[in-house]
């Protein structure tokens, strides 16, 4: 009984652990140092846990670079009124935020505009 009883509790352990993603702290990724601020065009949406990231295309002088800019974790998207429809490929979007540690596309975003209507989509309250 007591082996079965050890069995049960070390499987439940292991299922609970199993989907738990790891997760990263801001500083380990992204530099308060290096701001960013850029407009393009968004070309892909990934909603996923742990946070959902806006995929943007910025012109150049006649090149262009792709931008992966990681957002909020998507039940913090929602609480703040975001849907799957928010943005959509094609929409300009001007993006403030920070850059990657290690120099690449890759930021964080502190705020994110609708840059033919204006309209704020999202402001960071701490930074």
């Amino acid at each position: 009984m007591k082996a079965l009883f050890l069995t049960v509790v070390g499987s439940a352990w292991l299922l609970a652990a199993a989907p738990a993603a790891p997760h990263h702290s801001f500083a380990a990724e992204f530099d308060l140092n290096r701001p960013i601020a850029i407009t393009g065009t968004v070309t892909r949406i990934q909603w996923t846990n742990p946070h959902a990231w806006v995929h943007v295309d910025v012109e150049n002088d006649g090149s262009v670079e792709s931008w992966a800019i990681e957002m909020l974790g998507i039940n913090t998207l929602i609480r703040r009124g975001w849907t799957r429809e928010t943005l959509s490929p094609g929409d300009r979007v001007a993006v403030e935020g920070f850059g990657a540690r290690d120099g690449s596309t890759t930021g964080n975003a502190s705020s994110v505009m609708l840059v033919d209507s204006g309209e704020m989509l999202w402001e960071s309250r701490t930074q």
